[in-house]
């Protein structure tokens, strides 16, 4: 695991902490979807915890888009 990898962990338990939340069951998913997204869209160097927030957005967004 990389230490981006580790870092964007870090930075969205601190998410589920912020919002009084225990970590999902589907934890790896979104830290997948998540860590894929930063790496997509964020800078590769000056990345930070702003662009791990949006790529939460959007992981929470896609979920609603799945929903019947």
């Amino acid at each position: 695991m990389t230490t981006k990898r580790r870092e964007i962990e870090k930075l969205l338990l601190n998410i589920f902490y912020t919002i009084g939340i225990d970590t999902p069951h589907n934890w790896r998913e979104i830290v997948e979807y998540v860590a894929t997204d930063v790496e997509e869209t964020a800078h590769p160097i000056e990345w930070h915890s702003g662009d791990v927030d949006i790529a939460f957005r959007r992981w929470i967004e896609a979920q609603s888009d799945n929903q019947p």
